[in-house]
């Protein structure tokens, strides 16, 4: 299943899976931090998975320890670990961020192949991956209806759909942080610099370079992920 492969989809499919999570980032965009999200900016919760899967995944290829894995909201979570590292604490840190775009970048890579199922397949195992960790009903729920969705559109949906939701979800993967690195400079624009506990803030204390910097860094990660998946996702 994983070598598996199906033709290229029409440019059609490509533009309207794209313009749908355009769509889901404009709605961030829209929406206050604090406010209560639209349904549509739900979609978000797919990086928001990956986002907390990076820091679980990184802490344990560095040699540290993962307790729990949290989603909190569509675009909100945690993941509690602890390191003796201090390279491994900065590396588990950065990958929350880096993590959503690079694994779109990979879907993309895929998917130029042909390797719709493949996509599918991988997006199987992540979940199965942060579902070991899930301690709370809202984190098993999310992970059960995402799981679910991906498992029917392998499993049961017709080639025309199953391709559609593949792109949707890399395009999803690629946009999505965009949002997630905004919301940080906005806290900070609101609120300033002090006492904040995200991961620019934690990096920023951990490694002395500002916290704008490593912002800067994601958001340039994010474009530089974007910008070679374009031509790989487009027809």
């Amino acid at each position: 299943m994983l070598s598996e492969t199906v033709p290229a989809p029409g440019w059609e499919v490509v533009a309207l899976t794209a313009l749908f999570a355009f769509a889901v980032s404009l709605t961030s965009f829209t929406t206050p931090p604090s406010g209560r999200p639209s349904l549509l900016r739900n979609a978000n919760v797919l990086a928001t998975l990956f986002h907390e899967g990076g820091h679980a995944a990184v802490t344990l290829l560095t040699g540290g320890d993962v307790s729990r894995v949290a989603i909190t909201g569509a675009g909100d979570g945690f993941t509690a670990w602890k390191h003796k590292s201090g390279l491994g604490i900065v590396l588990a840190s950065a990958a929350g961020y880096a993590m959503p775009p690079l694994a779109g970048l990979g879907a993309a890579v895929l998917l130029h192949q042909g390797r719709v199922a493949a996509v599918l397949v991988l997006t199987l195992v992540a979940l199965v991956f942060i579902l070991f960790f899930a301690r709370d009903l809202l984190t098993f729920a999310v992970l059960i209806v995402v799981g679910a969705v991906v498992y029917c559109a392998l499993r049961y949906a017709p080639g025309w759909l199953r391709t559609a939701i593949a792109y949707t979800e890399a395009w999803l993967l690629l946009t999505s942080e965009i949002d997630g690195v905004r919301i940080l400079v906005v806290n900070r624009m609101n609120h300033g610099f002090r006492d904040r506990t995200d991961d620019a803030a934690a990096l920023a204390r951990r490694t002395a370079l500002p916290s704008p910097l490593w912002i800067g860094g994601w958001f340039l990660l994010n474009g530089w992920a974007l910008w070679h998946a374009f031509p790989l996702l487009w027809p």
